[in-house]
């Protein structure tokens, strides 16, 4: 059986404790709007059949945004706060919905305080009930109760990244049961903690053997037919088929299917900040939020000038090239963490751990993301977006472009002082392949809410942080 089938039931599960929460908090609102009296009402309160006829419609609804923001997918491999996020979001546009009808059915005259109530105490209650569910599931995954067992072909990255992956989260349920290799004389080693089983030319037999629940093939150095024959083995077995979809060892989620004729064309889809409106959005939000910060934050910016002035009474402030959006070179403002001059005989270098170029208060001033502040400035010029990949130096750009896949499609969006990959711990000197993969992954999946999210998971990312 797939694992997509054997996780049908608690999909159906989770559409039932759904609809219950918000029939719960259907009848929460309409208590708390008619008849607990908080708020005054002008005649007669309704009667709760003139309202409850309406749950025939609202409960459509509001299943219908969940189904389309991709909560009843079989498999989530979503992180508890993000499946939060976008119940919220899904239950926002529900609610916008039926304010809508709302004013073109005449029929009754709904409450609008009700439907701010029912919006409040849905997003409340459905979140509770799908963050139990989800540790229920997660309980029934590490109990080994609902695994699913992983058939690896090839050996190489990919493979000890998803080998890495299912043992640090058990909680998905994915179980390794086998590696097969190319080179025969890995037969009886292991890639981690999986065991290579055979070879990769002989995975045929080791699917109809095992029978695993999914096959995954990494090796990208198999031909169209074998891969063609995998499938329909798989097909025929009742056996999901995988193949990493490495492109030159970067991951993209971002395909889509073009038609030329009856010829289908594969290519990247365009980004979600590429929409006008989207840009709008972003752009409104990173200017409210960067002057409240910057009127918050100002002991801090009196504090840290201070220090840095008693420190060696050098410049307050720090101002170096990036490049941005569209290849476009603008002076990043930073407070001052380094001694003045100090690439004079190194040159461009990355910051270190225990950097002897760093002033004394620098160590502290970057602890505490605090060099970044000014930085502000560059985000209400229209330089930089408060969430974005990170700029970076042209001296450092001119040697990733030309060794790193991909690298300069980061540029399609702006920077930002923030990322999804400084808040995942890819921050200084860590991995620029690593850090690629999650600005990829920020710029096709963006939306306000990751936004909202990065920034304050911004606040506790200290991970990297010299």
């Amino acid at each position: 059986m797939s694992p997509a089938r054997k996780h049908a039931g608690f999909v159906f599960l989770t559409v039932v404790c759904d609809a219950l929460a918000i029939t719960l908090s259907f009848v929460a609102a309409y208590h708390f709007r008619f008849i607990a009296g908080v708020i005054p009402i002008r005649g007669s309160a309704p009667g709760f059949s003139n309202y409850m006829h309406t749950l025939f419609v609202i409960i459509p609804v509001y299943l219908w945004f969940f189904r389309a923001y991709g909560l009843y997918q079989s498999q989530r491999h979503r992180r508890r706060i993000e499946e939060i996020f976008m119940v919220m979001k899904a239950i926002t546009f529900a609610v916008v919905i039926l304010m809508a009808f709302t004013f073109l059915y005449r029929g009754l005259s709904y409450s609008r305080v009700y439907l701010v109530a029912l919006w409040i105490l849905s997003i409340f209650l459905v979140s509770f009930a799908r963050y139990f569910l989800i540790q229920w599931e997660y309980r029934r995954k590490i109990q080994k109760k609902q695994l699913i067992r992983v058939l690896i072909v090839g050996v190489n990255a990919n493979a000890r990244n998803i080998i890495q992956w299912a043992n640090i989260n058990p909680h998905y349920g994915h179980q390794v049961i086998g590696v097969l290799a190319k080179d025969a004389s890995l037969t009886g080693k292991h890639l981690e903690d999986a065991a290579i089983l055979g070879e990769a030319d002989q995975c045929e037999k080791y699917i109809e053997e095992l029978k695993p629940d999914r096959v995954v093939l990494v090796d990208p150095l198999f031909s169209r037919q074998r891969i063609a024959d995998l499938v329909a083995l798989c097909e025929d077995r009742m056996i999901e088929f995988k193949l990493a979809a490495d492109l030159y060892g970067l991951m993209t989620q971002s395909i889509d299917v073009e038609y030329m004729s009856r010829v289908p064309l594969l290519g990247f889809r365009s980004l979600p900040l590429d929409d006008p409106w989207n840009c709008v959005v972003k752009r409104a939000f990173d200017l409210a939020v960067s002057l409240l910060l910057g009127v918050l934050a100002l002991p801090v910016w009196s504090f840290a000038i201070l220090l840095i002035k008693l420190d060696d009474g050098g410049p307050v402030f720090y101002i170096q090239e990036r490049m941005g959006r569209d290849q476009k070179i603008f002076p990043l403002i930073k407070f001052r963490t380094m001694k003045v001059d100090a690439e004079k005989e190194t040159g461009p270098v990355w910051a270190k751990p225990d950097d002897r170029r760093r002033t004394r208060i620098g160590n502290f001033l970057r602890r505490w993301n605090i060099d970044e502040l000014p930085q502000l400035f560059n985000v209400l010029r229209g330089d930089m977006s408060l969430v974005g990949p990170r700029p970076e130096r042209p001296h450092f750009i001119t040697v990733f472009r030309e060794s790193i896949p991909r690298y300069m499609a980061r540029h399609q969006i702006k920077s930002g002082i923030t990322g999804w990959a400084q808040v995942n711990g890819y921050r200084g000197d860590t991995s620029i392949q690593e850090r690629i993969k999650y600005d990829l992954y920020y710029m096709e999946n963006w939306s306000l809410l990751l936004d909202i999210e990065i920034l304050f998971m911004t606040f506790v990312a200290y991970r990297n942080a010299y």
